[in-house]
């Protein structure tokens, strides 16, 4: 699978359960299954995102988060 598919949906993994209102688990936790999902996909680290979608996802700053 292409690697710009798979950061995609890293991505929109983020998004999606980051938005969800029931979801109780914390950024930390969050991020943690990001990034095992990402690991899923092939991934040796889990991607890169930009700063301003982290901003706007208030998730700057969350260990396990890359940034460029």
């Amino acid at each position: 699978m292409d690697s710009k598919i798979r950061e995609t949906a890293y991505q929109a993994w983020l998004g999606y359960y980051r938005s969800l209102k029931g979801v109780t688990l914390d950024k930390k936790k969050l991020v943690e299954y990001a990034n095992q999902f990402s690991s899923s996909m092939g991934f040796t680290e889990p991607p890169a995102l930009a700063r301003r979608l982290l901003l706007k996802m208030n998730l700057l700053g969350v260990p396990g988060i890359r940034v460029y």
